[in-house]
């Protein structure tokens, strides 16, 4: 029996949160888990994710909910090696290089092309 990949999805935007799932929903060998808040992703470390999926600002449901980089730092108490996929619509080069310095695995950006671009850095990682 081939292995399923526990992806944590993390978006405070919901409709974006459910276009992004559905679009990864085709891989069969994806076990795809949703969050609103990073808090959330935190408190299910223990489903010891293959991949996280991290939206860099998570404050729109709650204006006192930690950002993406706060919950990378955490994540990666948790578990050092964790893979963490950054999603932002930020280009912000200083933010880019915040995110690389905390180890997290790649960034991309909401944009167009974003889901074919978080489907195939999730495939770069499992496979």
């Amino acid at each position: 029996m081939k292995k399923k990949y526990n992806i944590i999805l993390v978006d405070d935007d919901l409709i974006f949160l459910e276009m992004l799932k559905e679009s990864l929903l085709d891989n069969p060998d994806l076990n795809i888990i949703a969050f609103q808040t990073g808090e959330e992703c935190l408190s299910h470390m223990n489903l010891k994710p293959d991949v996280i999926v991290l939206d860099y600002f998570l404050n729109n449901e709650k204006d006192d909910a930690k950002d993406g980089l706060e919950i990378l730092k955490e994540i990666h108490q948790i578990d050092p090696k964790s893979k963490v996929i950054i999603l932002s619509g930020q280009e912000d080069g200083n933010l880019v290089y915040d995110f690389v310095r905390e180890n997290a695995t790649n960034y991309v950006v909401k944009d167009d092309s974003a889901f074919e671009n978080v489907k195939r850095a999730i495939e770069d990682i499992v496979y």
